[in-house]
């Protein structure tokens, strides 16, 4: 039964990692993996047909589950800034302070360029 239990926090740990560094599209990879590391760790252990299939599923449920928990509290926007799979769109993050000013007082005018052809 410690088996069982070992596989379940494995799963949700995954899940709760995937929330934070990756997008949705990550999680039918990781199902599948976990599903059949989970099963052959089973059989290997001598659980039953009924028994594997139970723990599978909820290796699943909780895989699942952890990643949308880490979605709907927020946990990912602090942690984007690791994420692979973030694009640029262009806008700051909310959180992001603005310290450029438009003060170029230090700078010196552009020279103005001679008229060509050159006025007589």
């Amino acid at each position: 039964m410690d088996i069982a239990l070992i596989l379940l926090t494995a799963s949700a740990l995954i899940g709760a990692t995937a929330g934070l560094r990756f997008k949705v599209f990550i999680l039918a990879p990781i199902a599948l993996l976990i599903a059949l590391v989970s099963a052959a760790v089973l059989r290997m252990r001598g659980f039953g047909s009924g028994g594997g299939i139970v723990i599978v599923v909820a290796c699943l449920v909780l895989n699942q589950a952890a990643y949308i928990l880490v979605q709907i509290f927020g946990l990912s926007s602090r942690v984007s800034d690791l994420s692979l799979d973030d694009v640029t769109d262009g806008e700051p993050s909310p959180g992001r302070e603005q310290a450029v000013d438009d003060d170029h007082g230090d700078q010196e005018p552009p020279r103005s360029r001679p008229h060509f052809p050159p006025e007589n």
